[in-house]
């Protein structure tokens, strides 16, 4: 796709929708009459690795749960991805903006599952596996019908399935969903990074909030209540009704073993389908909170290390 055609694209139907650091998003419009999402990146050496990134992965991939790229332009003067338009944005916007706030439950608990069936095929689906690093409900996308596609790439990185760790070569991720493993540059990490994101998107749509870093942290609370036999009571207060409260137990539960600290504990993404399909029993989970306040080491960390990769777009 030529730059020439990218600004057809986006002359039949110009609106930002987005804006980063690093690109904006615009909403587009085929000849055909397809809407589209074009995310048209700025010039620089780290957007040209963002680039090469998102393309040289989601190019592989084709699955139901990952957004469908259309086509991309790499040219001096543009560099732009033309993806396929998604009506209901982000989830993140579904769990915050005051118009979602009605939304079922049920349909949360299956976009979570969605969720994880598309990373279940970025890890087993392929010749080579995918770690995408940036797993959050900013990076989940829904259509008209709640479908749910992962989106995002730029962070992400083929793995030989001969290899079963990779040597991070700077902080990836974004504070709050990112595993420890990955706080470090020169780690040793796997695709069970991913699944820790992916536990602590979990832990978000239970509250409908943000994991942040404060002291009074969400995720801690959730596993203080489930400790002490009051998780159901807790339930109430984020407007989850009876009739939902055995998956929202389950989703807890699958939460607490995708959060472990330890790599080797956090269930496989395949594991984490078949749980919250209830094919496959919940364990009790351990506690994933022993190391006392790394949520806050996270934070600090990043804020000593002003790395550009932390967390961009």
């Amino acid at each position: 796709m030529i730059a020439t055609n990218v600004r057809v694209v986006l002359g039949l139907s110009k609106a930002v929708m987005h804006s980063f650091v690093k690109s904006k998003v615009y909403k587009g419009q085929f000849p055909s009459g397809v809407i589209v999402a074009v995310k048209v990146l700025k010039n620089n050496d780290v957007v040209e690795e963002i680039f090469m990134a998102e393309v040289s992965t989601i190019s592989k991939a084709f699955h139901r749960n990952l957004v469908k790229l259309y086509g991309y332009c790499f040219e001096r003067k543009m560099k732009a991805l033309v993806y396929e338009y998604m009506e209901n944005g982000s989830l993140d916007t579904i769990l915050y903006e005051s118009q979602h706030s009605n939304i079922e439950w049920e349909k949360l608990y299956g976009i979570a599952l969605e969720t994880a069936k598309g990373l279940n095929y970025l890890h087993d689906g392929l010749a080579e596996q995918i770690i995408h690093y940036d797993i959050k409900a900013g990076n989940v996308l829904l259509n008209e019908n709640f479908s749910t596609k992962i989106t995002d790439f730029g962070l992400a990185k083929l793995m030989n399935r001969d290899v079963s760790r990779v040597a991070l070569t700077r902080i990836r991720g974004t504070v709050g969903y990112n595993a420890p493993e990955t706080w470090i540059p020169g780690s040793q990490v796997s695709f069970k990074c991913d699944v820790f994101s992916f536990g602590m998107m979990l832990f978000e749509i239970l509250g409908k909030r943000s994991n942040g870093v404060e002291e009074n942290w969400f995720p801690k609370q959730v596993w203080e209540q489930f400790n002490n036999g009051k998780l159901e009571a807790f339930f109430t207060q984020f407007g989850i009704i009876d009739k939902d409260k055995e998956k929202a137990n389950i989703l807890s539960k699958v939460a607490f073993w995708c959060a472990q600290y330890s790599p080797e504990l956090r269930p496989s993404m395949m594991d984490v389908v078949l749980m919250l399909e209830k094919k496959k029993e919940v364990e009790m989970p351990p506690n994933p909170f022993l190391f006392e306040n790394f949520h806050i080491s996270s934070r600090l960390l990043f804020e000593n290390f002003p790395i550009s990769s932390c967390h961009y777009h």
